[in-house]
């Protein structure tokens, strides 16, 4: 790992422990019993911040590893999936951060508190145009697998497996929006301001998952659950370009779409001459027919 890229994970690992350092009055409150979970609003709080937890130590954890002293490939592997999470868990609350600010930063107390949090969602974004930047060392490229005689493509478990994944790292932005939702219909007085925060919330509710698939695949190749079973999407027989990871997204509209694998009919894959397949497989067809580079 470069010199840049070692920054970039101190960077990380900095915003990481201040993020947790925010919230040290609450941990406080919670472990000495002074938060008492008697309404929707103060589970759906607690839900949040332990998922937001679990994900922060996830991405410490890796923080740590890329920077340590194991080998080179564990090293660069650690820092893709890094870069993976960093990113697109900034740009999953970019939207919901800006309503946010707009609509309640004249209720935050002290000019320090507005700095401090300007300061640090500035610093998340321009770390994640950095770990957009500085890719790892082995990543996914564009392939078409009409100039490739082998592939493997990926079992309907593993695509299934993709889906829960995907759900599951989704699930503390929808309880962050949840929880603005609340914080809307407790604080404010406004009933058609209310109205509309509970309106851009379900909003960005419906099309966060297509977004996420979107966003993930035109960068990475990949969304999370492809990433644990080292699949990625291809193309066949066409460029895979963004627009056409666009149709591959719209295409997910398709009404019993996300379980069109079990059955082997794959429509968003159909309707947008993409494919997942295993990355290993196609890298050995590669290695067996180099006059294809």
């Amino acid at each position: 790992m470069n010199k840049q890229k070692k920054k970039i994970a101190w960077c990380v690992l900095g915003i990481i422990v201040l993020q947790e350092t925010l919230k040290f009055k609450y941990y406080s409150h919670l472990i000495s019993g002074d938060i008492h979970l008697t309404d929707a609003s103060s589970v759906l709080n607690l839900a949040g911040v332990m998922t937001a937890l679990l994900l922060n130590c996830f991405v410490l954890v890796l923080a740590i590893r890329s920077l340590s002293n194991i080998d080179a490939a564990a090293k660069d592997r650690a820092y893709a999936i890094l870069r993976f999470l960093f990113v697109m868990k900034v740009i999953m609350i970019f939207p919901v951060t800006v309503l946010r600010t707009v609509i309640f930063s004249a209720r935050m107390s002290g000019i320090g508190q507005i700095l401090l949090f300007y300061f640090r969602n500035l610093a998340e974004i321009a770390l994640a145009v950095l770990l957009i930047i500085y890719k790892p060392e082995k990543r996914v490229e564009k392939v078409n697998l009409q100039e490739y005689d082998y592939v493997t493509f990926t079992s309907a478990g593993h695509r299934f497996a993709h889906y829960l994944l995907d759900m599951l790292f989704l699930a503390p932005f929808w309880l962050f929006m949840l929880q603005n939702i609340l914080f809307a219909r407790v604080f404010w007085q406004n009933e058609y301001a209310v109205h509309y925060v509970e309106l851009a919330m379900q909003i960005m509710m419906f099309t966060s998952y297509l977004a996420y698939c979107f966003i993930s695949e035109a960068i990475f190749r990949q969304t999370l659950g492809k990433m644990a079973t080292g699949s990625a999407v291809v193309s066949d027989g066409v460029s895979l370009s963004t627009g056409r990871i666009f149709l591959r997204t719209l295409a997910r509209l398709i009404p019993f779409d996300s379980l069109s694998f079990l059955f082997g009919a794959k429509w968003h894959d159909r309707a947008s001459s993409t494919a997942v397949v295993y990355i290993d497989s196609w890298e050995k067809a590669f290695a067996d027919n180099p006059s294809r580079q």
